[in-house]
């Protein structure tokens, strides 16, 4: 049997809980945002306000790219100097790409306010604001993710999700309704992008001019290249579990969308109980570790996802009806009935990212196939079964599910090629 001390000493294990406790507060937080809300404001109102906080993680793909190539050249270069010049160039890049969206989105403003059927142009306002703040946020959030400086990490997470709890709780009393909410959670990242900024201005620097020279030939093209595949990747992810809001809004009335809304979000408990995995994951795998050392990390966060979600998913299915009139009240009770489905495709997305960003680590290009199959089956099953909002689930449900079978099939090939090569 595994003693308790040998526990303790497993570092995988000791920087998961560190990231897992903070990860907890920051949960909790999140999720009095949504009953909070939920109460404050109608279901129309509230279903607004849960299409910005989508757009945000659709566009925090661009970000999670930059993010996760920050996270591995922070993790394997040894040279402060070099990790500060490749960063810089890549901040750069980041900058100009946002600066491109944040125009498409001023463009097409209207459009896409009446694509989502919006109630107000609001939340794409906040979602310009948020994007050109994260661009500044990702590469210092990135850095202590990749210093393995988990406490650090958790509370800037700490600060993000409660800051936009009580700035939207005090701008709604103020009078300002649902375009409180969205400034709250603005003025929330404006907290956070100031702690970030003090906590790694001494051992971050990022001056393009004065780190450039330190640059191999050829390293920052390499890293583009990675970013790539992550956004391929996770770009999958991140839509699978963001999409069915984004999509009911868009094929269902307001008032429909705005209470599956409220139960996606009930649902997605699940899926941010788990991703705290995902971070210990790409600070811990490396490309110079034995196949079994890797292989090790990947079932400890395997058998913790299962037991996690599985626990999670046990009572949405036998107490839905209680969950849901706690959590969101007696307004959002007529879809509870589908809380546990919607709970399967967040645990099933969740063995998903932990499958991804084991195989980012690793830099395995065969995830830009993957992710295109899963979006393309998604697609084509969506095309046919859009009516009801269950047929919307079950779509997501079967994509889910090739995936798994094909990420499977690929890590027992990937397993015994290289066991085979050493």
């Amino acid at each position: 049997m595994i003693s308790i001390s040998k526990l303790k000493e497993d570092a995988f294990l000791r920087h998961y809980v560190i990231y897992f406790i903070g990860s907890m507060i920051v949960a909790v937080l999140n999720y009095l945002f949504y009953p909070i809300l939920g109460r404050l404001l109608s279901p129309s109102e509230f279903g607004d306000i849960q299409v910005l906080i989508s757009l945000i993680t659709q566009a925090g793909i661009i970000f999670g790219a930059f993010s996760l190539i920050s996270v591995n050249i922070t993790a394997n270069t040894e040279s402060p100097h070099e990790r500060n010049a490749i960063l810089s160039e890549l901040r750069k890049i980041c900058y100009y790409i946002i600066l491109a969206i944040v125009l498409f989105l001023l463009v097409f403003i209207f459009k896409l306010e009446s694509f989502l059927n919006l109630s107000t142009v609001y939340p794409i306002i906040g979602l310009v604001i948020l994007l050109l703040l994260s661009s500044t946020a990702t590469f210092r959030s990135a850095f202590l993710n990749g210093s393995k400086k988990f406490a650090e990490l958790s509370i800037s997470g700490i600060i993000s999700s409660g800051g936009r709890l009580v700035f939207a709780i005090i701008l709604i009393f103020c009078g300002l309704g649902p375009i409180g909410a969205i400034f709250g959670i603005v003025l929330a990242q404006i907290a956070t992008l100031l702690f970030l900024h003090f906590r790694t201005k001494d051992s971050l620097q990022l001056d393009t001019k004065a780190n450039l020279h330190t640059l191999e030939k050829g390293s920052i093209r390499k890293e583009i290249i990675y970013g790539i595949l992550i956004l391929f990747s996770t770009g999958l992810v991140t839509f699978i579990y963001t999409s069915d809001v984004l999509i009911v809004k868009h094929f269902f009335d307001a008032h429909d969308a705005g209470i599956y809304s409220g139960i996606s979000a009930i649902g997605k408990i699940i899926f941010f109980l788990l991703s705290p995995i995902t971070a210990i994951i790409m600070a811990s795998i490396k490309i110079k570790n034995t196949v079994k050392e890797n292989a090790s990390i990947l079932i400890k966060s395997i058998l913790i996802s299962l037991i996690l979600g599985i626990s999670v998913l046990l009572a949405f299915f036998l107490f839905n009806g209680i969950v849901v009139k706690v959590l969101l009240g007696q307004n959002y009770m007529s879809y509870s009935y589908i809380l546990p489905k919607v709970g399967i495709v967040m645990f099933l997305s969740s063995i998903v990212n932990v499958f991804v960003y084991y195989f980012l680590a690793l830099r395995r290009f065969f995830l830009i196939g993957i992710s295109c199959i899963g979006i393309l089956t998604l697609g084509a099953l969506l095309m046919f079964y859009h009516g009801s909002i269950n047929a919307v689930l079950n779509s997501l449900i079967i994509s889910l599910i090739v995936i798994i079978f094909l990420f499977f099939i690929f890590y027992v090939k990937n397993y015994f090629n290289r066991s085979t090569n050493i």
